[in-house]
């Protein structure tokens, strides 16, 4: 007597799942017969919106199950471990290979990719998956994954079909407010004099202020302590912040973005430094202490970022150097208002105040390193940091505003400006983003 099998059955209801979901996100599965080896059907990569295809294909591998915990599950992830008769065959395919994990009880599909999991050989020697039931989850935003997936394998030259996936673009730039009016004294001390009364007497005086000629600019009173003592009494007078601006073309518009920085700078004295060397702000480190980190919320999520950190040699105590996170700020005008464009970068010292010899070294190679959601991390922590919250006691003199995010009608997965890497520099960067993100 013939019988089909409960594994049998259970595994042709993943396979019309499976092909169920490719087809919601607008892709198509084409199952083997029944001599397959250890693949269980192709699927071609098609652009959902003109519904191109170039014969762009991915071989798929199934794993069904009914019902019950997978293994290792957790509320975010679970496991799966290989074959090593599989493993082989799927790493000397000559086409990408994505295993996909379904179960029927809830209807939840995932998917990984092989070759890109296993380029790591550590992982390749457990024969582990781990998956994450978020990213890996098979819906419409897999679909730039999987076209990643193609391209990590196409021959130079060859074109990946478009995944036209919604997309919002954060901006990297903040409105700016300032004050109506700008004070304006007369002095007949030179700039150096002028520190030098203030620091005699004041000890750390405000940096928000210039002078030009024989007057002084600012946007506080000037009239009152520290500076009374270095104007020349009765001089006190205030004037149009935008038509000073504008008063002298260039000229007094590089003298107002001086201004602008100047008083940005007053403003974050106490947890930021400037580096006039690379002119940036960048995070001060606590005495005694070894890292910093900011609170904030970011783009979507309350987190945290370690805005200092040491960096040690294995089997040193002392630290060799640290990491401070600081951003360029360009102040720009843009139809007739004026943002400050955000320009993320880092800063190294020795011991948290001494800039590190080797740090031209470090910077270079962190830039490699960096990819599109490392610095979107870092522009959201700094956008946090500037757009305050409203303070009673706190009078800030500039005032930041976030501007929304733009909307796309599609996105360039991430993992597609890395498409020509070797699988170790690419294992290399992923693991690297660790000490970025």
């Amino acid at each position: 007597m013939k019988k089909i099998s409960e594994q049998q059955r259970i595994g042709q209801q993943g396979v019309h799942l499976l092909g169920v979901r490719l087809l919601s996100v607008g892709l198509s599965f084409q199952p083997n017969g029944p001599l397959d080896a250890g693949i269980d059907g192709f699927l071609e990569l098609r652009d959902p919106q003109s519904g191109e295809v170039r014969a762009q294909w991915i071989t798929a591998q199934l794993k069904t199950q009914k019902e019950g915990r997978l293994t290792e599950e957790t509320d975010e992830t679970f496991s799966y471990i290989c074959r090593q008769q599989d493993l082989d065959y799927w790493l000397g395919s000559n086409a990408p290979v994505v295993l996909f994990v379904a179960r029927l009880s809830d209807e939840g599909i995932f998917w990984k990719a092989i070759h890109t999991w296993f380029s790591d050989p550590d992982r390749r020697r457990t024969r582990k998956i781990v998956f994450d039931k978020t990213t890996d989850a098979l819906n419409e935003a897999a679909l730039p994954g999987l076209a990643a997936t193609v391209a990590s394998f196409s021959a130079p030259g060859r074109i990946v079909p478009s995944m036209r996936n919604a997309e919002t673009l954060d901006r990297n730039i903040l409105k700016v407010a300032f004050p109506a009016k700008t004070h304006v004294v007369e002095t007949s001390m030179s700039y150096s004099e002028i520190r030098e009364v203030l620091v005699e007497r004041f000890g750390s005086p405000p940096v928000d202020w210039i002078l030009r000629g024989k007057r002084i600019y600012s946007f506080r009173d000037i009239s009152m302590p520290p500076f009374r003592d270095v104007i020349e009494e009765g001089s006190e007078d205030t004037v149009d912040t935008l038509q000073w601006s504008e008063s002298d073309g260039e000229v007094t518009r590089r003298h107002f973005v001086e201004l602008l920085n100047r008083t940005l700078s007053e403003m974050v004295r106490e947890p930021l430094a400037y580096w006039r060397g690379g002119r940036y702000l960048f995070w001060k480190l606590d005495k005694g202490k070894r890292t910093r980190s900011y609170a904030y919320r970011s783009f979507q999520k309350q987190t945290s970022r370690d805005v200092v950190k040491a960096y040690t040699r294995k089997g040193d105590e002392r630290p060799s150097y640290f990491r401070h996170d600081a951003f360029h700020a360009n102040f720009v005008r843009i139809s007739g208002d004026w943002y400050l464009a955000i320009e993320p970068t880092y800063h190294f010292t020795s011991d948290g105040y001494h800039e590190f010899r080797y740090a031209s070294d470090r910077m270079s190679g962190i830039k490699r390193l960096e990819t599109n959601q490392s610095v979107r991390g870092h522009i959201g922590m700094w956008t946090a940091f500037l757009v305050r919250q409203p303070d009673l006691l706190r009078k800030d003199l500039l005032v930041f505003s976030a501007l929304p995010a733009l909307a796309l009608p599609f996105g360039v997965p991430d993992d597609l400006w890395r498409e020509n890497e070797e699988d170790e520099e690419k294992t290399r960067m992923e693991r690297a983003q660790l000490e970025l993100l």
